[in-house]
């Protein structure tokens, strides 16, 4: 065979392998948007009142998909309300826990696609994608209930694991990942913003006030679990804006609108914490469908992906540091 040849025929099987390697990850995608599509389309049917039908069939879905994906699950009954809790081992240290979450309950007569069916679903999308390996660290998942009532569900399950002493190295939650706009003047800014984050106001009114970022908002003690986020969000193509909280602020008046979630809970123990959000109502007009109805066709599949994946990549990391 002579070398011409050769190396034609070296640069066809090269060719061969780049296109089914590309095949292999558009048809990931495409499957990991239609499971998206398909989990918040069934969480978002009817409104998730505690007590109600469709909660509790939330409630199971939560149990069920996590025994899938081989977590031990725990329904954690605390009173008022239950939170579903799912838990993969570590191998090396068992008992540091990196944690991801999403609440499932709903405002009165709001579906909540993106308030929080889209939470829930990237929680389970992120379990799947982690649960394929094996890491030092435990992977605790939860459906917190009743966050709409001031995070009664969450604060449960961290007082008794704070009483517990349990050693949570991480919490990051999802609180609407689903609602992004490339027009100009659709993101608004919290009052007072421009005096704390100046540089994040800046970068904002530069892309003409675009809400076509995600918000990671975190404390000080969880910024040295985030080091690789930027790297990750960079590989998805995704915006992002850090919002770093001080420790004399976390527990603040003064922050209250970066408060407003489950992350929250864990900040008042201080147990490190992130909020993974699009920023609800300064963005989304559908926000408790406050100007019409909270459903999958306002959404952003491909933006919601991006951020399950970049997180997702940045939890792998922490569970074997």
């Amino acid at each position: 065979m002579n070398i011409s040849l050769s190396r034609w025929i070296s640069l066809l099987v090269l060719l061969v392998l780049i296109l089914s390697a590309c095949t292999q990850t558009t048809t990931h995608l495409k499957s990991q948007k239609q499971q998206f599509i398909d989990d918040v389309a069934f969480i978002s049917q009817m409104p998730r009142i505690s007590g109600e039908l469709h909660h509790k069939k939330v409630q199971a879905l939560c149990a069920s998909r996590f025994k899938q994906l081989g977590f031990e699950v725990e329904f954690h009954d605390y009173g008022t309300g239950i939170n579903v809790i799912g838990v993969y081992p570590g191998k090396q240290s068992p008992s540091e826990r990196v944690m991801v979450s999403a609440h499932y309950d709903t405002v009165l007569n709001c579906n909540g696609a993106d308030d929080n069916a889209s939470g829930i679903a990237a929680v389970f999308e992120t379990a799947r994608l982690l649960s394929a390996k094996e890491y030092d660290r435990t992977l605790v998942l939860a459906c917190w209930d009743e966050e709409e009532k001031k995070v009664v569900g969450s604060k449960a399950y961290v007082e008794r694991e704070r009483k517990g002493a349990a050693e949570i190295k991480m919490s990051y939650v999802y609180e609407m990942i689903g609602y992004s706009k490339k027009q100009a003047n659709s993101q608004q800014i919290p009052a007072g913003f421009e005096r704390l984050y100046p540089e994040q106001v800046k970068q904002i009114a530069s892309n003409q006030n675009r809400a076509d970022f995600i918000a990671l908002v975190f404390d000080d003690k969880a910024s040295d679990m985030l080091t690789t986020v930027a790297l990750h969000a960079e590989q998805q193509k995704l915006a992002i804006l850090q919002f770093n909280v001080s420790a004399q602020l976390k527990k603040s008046a003064v922050v209250a609108d970066l408060r407003r979630s489950d992350h929250s809970a864990f900040w008042d123990v201080d147990y490190p914490a992130m909020m993974i959000t699009d920023t609800a109502n300064f963005r989304n007009p559908h926000y408790h469908c406050a100007k019409g109805e909270d459903n999958i066709q306002t959404l952003d599949i491909d933006f919601a992906i991006k951020t399950i994946n970049t997180i997702a990549a940045t939890i792998a990391d922490n569970l074997n540091e």
